[in-house]
């Protein structure tokens, strides 16, 4: 028994053309997310020097915060990371890494911010140690109540 499908008046296409249309719209997709990655535009702040308002107060009592009380501890609150480095002095900087915005990661043993994704290293500072990012990370005041058990970040 044989089937036959009907006849229809759509224009048909050959396997060969159909599949060179399937690549060619892959390859466009790849290329176009590609592209997006590699041109230049970046999740950072446009103007890393030019500092948001910042003004807030930590309690060293809340449970978010007792990474604090832990040389080489840190926590991050609007877009600011809050470390007490390995010496127990308190330092706050910006939180993303001025070359791609990815949050920062503070290495204690090392006291520096790295970047999980691009390798960026930033010194206690800000400054930057190796790239690809050029530009520094933003340094914020802190000011420490230890009777009150507080620290205020503000710029």
């Amino acid at each position: 028994m044989e089937t036959t499908l009907p006849a229809t008046d759509q224009p048909t296409i050959d396997r060969q053309e159909f599949l060179k249309l399937v690549g060619t719209s892959i390859g466009a997709l790849i290329l176009t997310r590609c592209m997006a990655g590699c041109s230049g535009q970046s999740n950072a702040d446009p103007t890393p020097n030019q500092t948001q308002k910042v003004d807030f107060t930590l309690s060293l009592d809340d449970n978010a915060n007792q990474n604090l009380l832990v040389k080489g501890g840190s926590v991050i609150v609007d877009n600011v990371i809050v470390v007490q480095t390995k010496d127990g002095k308190y330092v706050a900087v910006s939180a993303n890494c001025t070359h791609e915005g990815t949050k920062l990661v503070y290495k204690g043993a090392d006291n520096q911010f790295y970047c999980p994704l691009d390798l960026s290293r930033f010194d206690i500072n800000g400054k930057v140690v190796s790239g690809p990012a050029k530009l520094p990370l933003t340094q914020y005041i802190i000011e420490s109540n230890f009777t009150a058990g507080t620290l205020r970040v503000h710029n």
